[in-house]
């Protein structure tokens, strides 16, 4: 008897993880808030429109990488993504105004992070039809890794060697990590193999559709539409913390590498939700999980007003990083799942648009509410009730499964 071929797409899946942990490289921003708002002389708001600046371009360009991976493969947008996300990163080492930062971070750093999410999700989605989910969910555990890891990282760095070392550091390590991911990230196509469960939908407790969907259809569905919105309003809420938790401890006496640590719990936290909502979406369906984890990340987000001490901050930090990291790996799921993987790359482009209304919704409208009130209170309580808008937008599609794609589109 033969014996089974290697399965490649498993090595996808770690490579997939190690790209998206390059986003603890973005989601480190916050210890640099301070820092840069001193050296700069500038506003909250101004430190806080490189960031919306950089989502922005991450949005507008995620369309072009899903494209690019549809069209030519994995290889060529991660190679992008190393030279212009490694390279604006590390050049924010050597800026002396604000209009700089927003070039450097925001636009050239902005255009390479779009493609560390876009790229692997879609590449993992075309390998796995059984065990999507949790394929999935482990891929893009890579996001709380680097959550986990590189602001820590970060915050020791700077108060070791100043913010312009820390920069040249984490803009190196990403082009590192994002030249050998790229080297190595392929199609099942590329290596004459099947994806893992092709010929078995039927059989799935959640099976995917049968039929592949054009992008119009997609754009028709009203499935989509509440997983775009979803991460409009819970994205938003969750990078108001990544750009200004550790400021807001501030103001509530915890010190930066305390506050630092609790980006660390948020991304242990959206590990642990990836995983486990991945998981039980696979068993109870997607759109009843999708609904439990925005529940909880809108809970946990106004309870962020009660904390006093690292010791509410911690526990509360992991709770919203699980229901973040339930939501934001059950949309993808939910877009090859109902909709098939022939153009999911397109698809996943269009969603990842979203940050430009995210980066509004949160980073920038939060600075702009500090600079008014010299307090987060109303941010916070704004970040709650966006928050719960998916929700309810949720009750539309809650009864539908992925095998009635059809439906959906056709009634929206």
């Amino acid at each position: 008897m033969d014996r089974p071929r290697f399965f490649y797409g498993w090595v996808v899946v770690i490579l997939g993880f190690l790209s998206i942990s390059m986003f603890g490289v973005i989601n480190s921003y916050s210890t640099f808030v301070a820092p840069l708002e001193g050296y700069l002389n500038t506003s909250r708001t101004s430190i806080s429109a490189a960031y919306a600046i950089e989502l922005s371009f991450y949005s507008i360009f995620s369309l072009m990488m899903g494209w690019i991976v549809d069209r030519y493969g994995s290889r060529l947008a991660l190679w992008g993504a190393a030279v212009l996300l490694g390279g604006g990163v590390a050049l924010c080492s050597t800026i002396t105004s604000v209009w700089q930062l927003y070039l450097f971070f925001g636009v050239i750093a902005g255009i390479g992070h779009s493609a560390i999410f876009v790229v692997p999700s879609t590449t993992v989605s075309k390998w796995f039809i059984r065990r999507r989910g949790l394929a999935l969910g482990l891929t893009v555990c890579g996001l709380g890794f680097g959550l986990f890891l590189v602001p820590p990282l970060s915050a020791r760095i700077i108060s070791a060697y100043g913010w312009r070392t820390s920069f040249l550091v984490l803009g190196s390590m990403a082009f590192l990590v994002l030249a050998v991911v790229g080297a190595l990230m392929k199609k099942p196509d590329d290596m004459g193999m099947q994806a893992l469960g092709a010929g078995e939908e039927a059989k799935l407790a959640a099976p995917p559709t049968i039929r592949e969907y054009r992008l119009p259809e997609i754009l028709k569905s009203r499935a989509f539409w509440v997983v775009y919105l979803t991460s409009v309003f819970c994205y938003g809420a969750e990078q108001m913390l990544v750009v200004h938790l550790v400021p807001y401890c501030a103001s509530l006496g915890i010190g930066p590498a305390e506050a630092a640590f609790g980006l660390s719990c948020l991304g242990i936290g959206t590990i642990c939700g990836r995983i486990g909502m991945g998981w039980i979406s696979d068993r109870i369906g997607r759109i009843p999980a999708l609904m439990i984890s925005i529940a909880l990340q809108t809970a946990t987000t106004f309870v962020l007003l009660l904390i006093t001490d690292v010791s509410i901050l911690y526990p509360i930090m992991l709770l919203v990083g699980f229901g973040y990291g339930g939501w934001a790996v059950l949309a993808i799921v939910i877009l090859g799942d109902f909709f098939g993987v022939r153009n999911l790359g397109k698809a996943t482009g269009i969603y990842f648009t979203n940050g430009v209304l995210g980066s509004l919704v949160g980073p920038l409208l939060a600075g702009w509410i500090f600079d008014v009130t010299r307090s987060y209170f109303w941010a916070i309580i704004f970040a709650g009730v966006t928050c719960a808008i998916p929700f309810v937008l949720a009750f539309t599609v809650r009864k539908q499964s992925p095998g009635t794609a059809k439906q959906a589109a056709a009634t929206s």
